[in-house]
């Protein structure tokens, strides 16, 4: 018998929407509304749990039938929909390459209107060059074979579209000053993603967005692991935290822990210089590299 496959992180989170829908719209149980459309409870059931995918057709049923009249709304389950449809997407084609967390990162990040992002010893990577970003994974993962290799460095610079896309994804991160220091791939690769980084700012002013925490701030004392905080396109779809780790991924979907980790990001925008005295202290770091 064939292994059940996992829903993705996508299928889920639109599962999750439509119950929330009928819940607290007061639309009744499973049964009433599966009754009401003509489908089975299971299938309904299997839809809202992210077991099953929902067409176009049956979620067009669902909206009108809870009287979704916001069209952006619409237009944006709609598109939630089509990208968990699609078989031939690449987060489905990377599910082969890297692990299925990482894969339903990779599409949440997609489709996510802002992500905070807080690093403690690496740049962030939707902002590494391919030296850099090479560098590290030489590190974690040297026993890969050269294809395995390109593969994931594609992976990653795939990633970085989501700031050309017609709505750019808002990127916010607050970076440890000490990731500076911290000579990846030598001090060539350095100056030039440090230099990425002012260019990155530079290009993409109200879309990419560094602050850099000093080495003397006390909050470091609260910063036990990076994270990244996921922002939807409204308040139908709840905010995510990512935790990224050396063996395993996790997401934390509470609202409880999630409010505390935006909490402490706010925290730490708030600790560190702004934007324009922030790329001053990542050119300082920069030119030094820059003269060996």
């Amino acid at each position: 018998m064939a292994a059940r496959k996992e829903p993705t992180a996508r299928q889920v989170r639109l599962g999750h929407v439509l119950r929330d829908m009928r819940e607290e719209g007061g639309h009744g149980s499973l049964e009433a509304v599966a009754r009401d459309l003509s489908m089975s409870r299971a299938k309904l059931s299997r839809i809202e749990t992210g077991w099953s995918g929902v067409s176009e057709a049956d979620l067009t049923a669902l909206l009108n039938h809870y009287g979704i009249k916001d069209l952006a709304l619409r237009g944006h389950l709609l598109d939630v929909r089509r990208r968990t449809s699609s078989r031939d997407g690449w987060e489905t084609k990377i599910r082969s390459i890297v692990s299925p967390q990482y894969a339903d990162y990779v599409g949440m990040e997609e489709d996510a209107a802002s992500l905070y992002n807080l690093e403690t010893l690496v740049v962030p990577g939707l902002l590494q060059t391919h030296a850099y970003a090479a560098a590290i994974l030489d590190e974690h993962l040297p026993d890969l074979t050269e294809g395995q290799r390109e593969a994931r460095l594609a992976i990653r610079e795939r990633r970085q579209q989501v700031f050309n896309r017609r709505n750019p994804l808002v990127f916010w991160a607050v970076v440890s000053e000490s990731v500076f220091r911290h000579v990846i791939g030598g001090p060539d690769v350095m100056a030039a993603q440090l230099d990425h980084l002012v260019t990155m700012c530079q290009d993409y002013p109200r879309t990419v967005n560094i602050q850099v925490l000093p080495e003397a701030s006390s909050v470091h004392a609260t910063l036990v692991q990076a994270y990244a905080l996921l922002e939807f396109h409204g308040p139908w779809e709840p905010n995510v935290v990512f935790l990224d780790g050396l063996t395993r991924n996790r997401f934390l979907e509470d609202v409880e822990d999630v409010k505390e980790y935006g909490d402490l990001f706010r925290r730490l925008m708030t600790e560190a210089p702004n934007g324009t005295e922030s790329i001053e202290l990542i050119e300082k770091y920069r030119d030094t590299y820059r003269k060996g």
